[in-house]
């Protein structure tokens, strides 16, 4: 025990000193925003590096089965594409962007890694390998050839952090396909494979394996993106409205792939909303 203590006793103006630069930095970085700002982005990236490390080096072990995953979604694009192109006819084919006419929005899709992920939290987040270097920003949706995996919620110049659709702050607008009633989806924190579609009336007629998609009213997201199935609804006793669960096709604990939305036309709707807005505010 006297060995333990020596050291500190020897040195306890040093270790005080310490204390207190430590928290007086805490307090610095949590009352001022541009250092809590400076302090976020630091965080992303240097937890982005050593996820970036940790991810290249247990890679190997799926590599196999990644190629095979890759090969399908390649097979799933390319049978779009030639659905696509008897429904588009002014399309660049010299250029990797999407137009997708029936909700009046352009895409174009930024491939990233999924570095670090995690499914048993209530606030789940999940990091992948492109930042602003890569033109990533706040606020984008990032989907897989499976669904809709989240938002863009902190950004470095080369890695981002996105709020997971396993996170209940979360929330997504969806339809059921066929009936265009849409709703939103979130999840209750409890099962990574389900989650739940609310703002349903309680009216409408839904069946197991009717299927969840987005209905391309939020910028972020392109619609029609399957989101997954009806599991099982129920009216829900508060609301009146109808609660559905919705078995999500995406599988989280194995995600490693990932697509961030890039919408061309993003600036362009939130200028004519915000004219809108402010036309309607004034006299």
């Amino acid at each position: 025990m006297q060995f333990i203590l020596n050291p500190i006793i020897k040195n306890g103006l040093f270790l005080f000193f310490v204390f207190l630069l430590v928290i007086s930095l805490v307090l610095t970085f949590r009352q001022k925003v541009y250092h809590e700002s400076v302090m976020s982005k630091t965080s992303t990236n240097i937890s982005g590096y050593f996820d970036d490390k940790i991810s290249r080096a247990t890679s190997f072990v799926n590599l196999n089965k990644d190629n095979k995953l890759l090969q399908h979604e390649n097979a799933e694009l390319r049978k779009e594409l030639e659905m696509l192109k008897g429904e588009i006819s002014e399309s660049d084919t010299t250029t990797k962007t999407l137009s997708n006419l029936q909700f009046h929005q352009t895409y174009s899709f930024i491939p990233a890694q999924v570095i670090n992920n995690s499914i048993v939290k209530a606030h789940n987040m999940i990091t992948i390998n492109k930042g602003t270097r890569h033109g990533v920003e706040k606020g984008m949706g990032i989907i897989s050839h499976n669904g809709v995996i989240g938002y863009v919620y902190n950004t470095s110049e080369n890695y981002s952090r996105v709020m997971s659709t396993l996170n209940t702050n979360t929330r997504i607008n969806a339809r059921i396909k066929g009936n265009e009633y849409f709703g939103t989806i979130r999840w209750n924190g409890k099962d990574s494979r389900f989650a739940q579609l609310t703002e349903i009336p309680k009216y409408i007629k839904v069946e197991k394996g009717d299927t969840i998609e987005t209905d391309g009213k939020s910028p972020a997201i392109p619609g029609g993106i399957m989101i997954g199935t009806v599991f099982s609804s129920k009216i829900d006793e508060t609301s009146g409205e109808l609660n559905i669960q919705v078995k999500l096709k995406e599988n989280f604990g194995k995600l490693r792939y990932a697509q961030v939305v890039l919408n061309l036309e993003k600036q362009e709707i939130i200028t004519v909303e915000r004219d809108s807005i402010t036309q309607n505010a004034q006299p």
